[in-house]
């Protein structure tokens, strides 16, 4: 008997000690398209003076090797990362070439009804295959009128069914909340709508054939009640997690409640706070290792935004 235990213990340690990792990553980074104004200016021929044109590129240049930077060190470099206040796909395909070296081979910006220019990306490194993809979000009526229109959101959510090297398969969803810009009862109202239709649609793609969903993104809004909350209809986070059945993991809670921020603001300290948030699946939560804030190299200066990384373990491959 003894014997048998060393044998299978001897097979079984190689396995666990192999379990594929994955990184994860969010980033926000602060009104990304404005880093190639000078292609974007000369293309259009709204501006032909070549001194200023070499000026914006110099600009470009640099705002671009700061974000690549960020996203390249060590303490980020996620295998699947996800963009918010992301450029368009042409320009995000450049930055990838030029600025990442090609680190990533799936290169996907999804549509959007954004009035300001602002999309959604989704970057997979090589080894890392889309499956499928529901995208379309966007396109959904809000119940309640609001003042740009007749969709509920605007950037996004959108979601890949991504299949890791070791074929491991699971949702990776983002999405970019409405702001506070002009907050109030209403705003809130719309938020929390927002909130709650992305919780039933983590849900319901969970219920798809694959229940693993992770969902990364800036939430625009802090943990627990803040203002306008308590008439709006609740904590904008606590709509989004759910309760009952629903009720989905808020990975980032501790982080949140450690008083770690994941909106910088520069030098400007009035709104920092954490609105960076990761949720995921009740099936996913023991596969998390502990989310992290990257605050450190050009973080600071590259975007407004830090950002917001965890490692999955994969499920082991059938």
């Amino acid at each position: 008997m003894r014997l048998i235990c060393s044998i299978l213990l001897v097979c079984f340690v190689p396995a666990i000690a192999s379990a594929e990792e994955i990184v994860v990553g969010s980033y926000t980074i602060e009104n990304f398209r404005e880093n190639f104004q000078a292609k974007t200016l000369a293309a259009a021929k709204t501006i032909t003076d070549e001194d200023v044109l070499r000026r914006l590129q110099k600009e470009d240049d640099e705002d671009n090797w700061e974000v690549a930077t960020v996203i390249l060190d060590p303490s980020f470099n996620p295998d699947v990362l996800v963009i918010q206040e992301g450029c368009s796909q042409q320009q995000l395909e450049l930055f990838n070439k030029r600025w990442l070296q090609d680190a990533y081979e799936t290169v996907i910006v999804f549509p959007g009804n954004s009035e300001r220019g602002q999309t959604l990306a989704m970057m997979l490194k090589p080894g890392f295959k889309v499956i499928d993809r529901k995208d379309q979000y966007f396109l959904e009526p809000d119940p309640v009128p609001n003042p740009r229109g007749e969709k509920l959101f605007a950037r996004g959510p959108a979601f890949l069914l991504v299949e890791s090297p070791s074929g491991y398969k699971f949702w990776v969803g983002t999405n970019h909340q409405k702001s506070k810009s002009g907050n109030n009862v209403d705003v809130t109202r719309w938020r929390n709508r927002e909130a709650a239709r992305t919780n039933e649609i983590i849900n319901e793609i969970a219920k798809s054939g694959t229940d693993d969903v992770i969902f990364l993104g800036d939430i625009n809004d802090e943990l627990y009640h803040q203002e306008f909350e308590q008439e709006a209809g609740g904590d904008t986070v606590a709509v989004l997690v759910g309760e009952g059945d629903n009720k989905l993991f808020l990975a980032t809670q501790q982080l949140a409640d450690s008083g770690a921020l994941s909106y910088g603001g520069y030098w400007n300290d009035r709104f920092r706070s954490f609105i960076d948030h990761i949720v995921t699946t009740p099936s996913m939560q023991g596969q998390l290792g502990e989310p992290k804030v990257v605050t450190g190299g050009l973080a600071r200066v590259a975007s407004d935004h830090y950002p917001v990384v965890v490692r999955v373990t994969a499920d082991p491959p059938n």
